[in-house]
Order: C-alpha cells, then structure tokens, then sequence
C-alpha cells in the first residue's frame, strides 16, 4: 500500500467517524457541564480521584482492560455472534486484559510527564499545548502504533511472520495511519477534556472516553476497515 492509497483509507474512516464522533463531543460537553455545574457529578468523581490516588497504576491497569481488553468482545458476542461466547472470544479477552492494561499504564505515565512539563493547570495555552504533543507526537508515533501493532500481532495469535510485517513500514501507512485518522474524530476534542481536568481525573476521564471510543471502533470501524469499504 503507497501513501496516497493509505491516505485514502484514512479519509474513509475519518467519514465513518464523523457522526459517532459528533455524538460523542455532545457527550463529552454534557460531561464537562455536570462537573462544572452539579454538586454530585463533582463529588462522585472527587471519591474516583481519591481511589486513583490510593490504587496507582493498578487503577490504569484495570480500567483499561475493562474498558478496552474486555468490553470490544462483549460487544462482538452480543451484536455479532448471536450471544454465543467462542473460544476466539475468550482468547481476545484473555489476552486484551494485559495488552491494554500495560497500554492504560503507559498513557497514564504521558500524562504525568506532561503535568512535569506544562503544568497541572487547565488554562488554555496549557491545554492546547498538551493536546498537540499527545495527538501529533506521542499519538500517531508511541500509542496508536504500539496499540494496533499489539492487536494485530494477537490476532494473528503471535506470529513471528507477523511480527516481522508490523514493523514495517507498509504496516503504517495500511493500518496506523487509518486507525490514527479515526482516533483524531473522537480524540482530539476528546483529550481537551482529559488536560482539563485535575490530574488524578484525567485516567478516569479518559477511560469514560476510551468506552465511547470502543462501541464506535468495534461497531463501525473495524468491521469496515476488514472490508476496505
């Protein structure tokens, strides 16, 4: 696949995401409101906070494998298997939990260094700042490769020949760019959320995203991609 063929690829999924994407900015907005405005949104994610702050990278671990190891595969039983539970689902599960866990951990670790180096605050010059370099650098170049790199080499049940294809460069341009593009749609107006917020919320908001983002990857994106639609 050449580059104008990728871009191409990308420019589908960006469409495919556009509705989703727009339903989920609202959610997100309607979000930011509760915080701001009601008492009780506000202290239940003050008690979140708290058990971040006592829990660690456990929290990230296991949010992420909730949110992105497990659900996707609940989804697929449901939506697309009829309710039945197969051996490949369970092999999906049993493998996601530590891949997204470890992922959820390596994200929560980008977001204490960008506390380091822009500040906790939410002004923002601090926030665009931080949204830049985690959609434009550590995105597209650290997590979304190392995220679909991870996913393709389990579904290809850890391959060495496999292994050998994600690393090159023909796998970027026919699998990251597209899923990059697509992850722009919900994630750059999603992490002005995360870099608003306090620093002990910023994992659990962006774990309430990562759902969102899931139902829309598992339900439209991967299917089409698969298709080349």
């Amino acid at each position: 696949m050449n580059f104008r063929q990728s871009l191409a690829l990308a420019g589908r999924a960006a469409r495919l995401n556009l509705l989703p994407g727009l339903l989920l900015w609202a959610l997100m907005i309607a979000f930011l409101v509760a915080y701001l405005t009601h008492d009780p949104t506000k202290q239940f994610l003050e008690r979140i906070a708290e058990l971040k702050k006592q829990s660690g990278f456990l929290f990230d671990f296991i949010c992420y494998a909730i949110a992105a190891g497990i659900l996707p595969e609940l989804l697929r039983v449901a939506f697309f298997e009829k309710g039945k539970f197969s051996r490949r689902a369970a092999y999906n599960i049993a493998t996601g939990i530590p891949i997204w866990g470890c992922i959820g951990i390596v994200i929560d670790v980008f977001y204490l260094l960008q506390g380091k180096v822009f500040g906790t605050g939410n002004a923002a010059i601090v926030v665009l700042a931080k949204v830049a370099v985690d959609q434009f650098l550590f995105s597209p170049f650290l997590i979304t490769p190392l995220s679909v790199g991870a996913i393709t080499w389990r579904d290809n049940f850890f391959l060495p020949s496999a292994l050998r294809w994600i690393v090159r460069l023909s796998f970027y341009f026919e699998r990251v760019i597209p899923a990059q593009v697509a992850g722009w749609c919900v994630w750059i107006p999603g992490v002005c959320l995360v870099y608003f917020m306090p620093p002990l919320l910023q994992i659990p908001v962006a774990v309430t995203i990562q759902v969102f983002w899931v139902l829309i990857f598992t339900t439209v994106v991967e299917r089409s991609l698969a298709r080349g639609v």
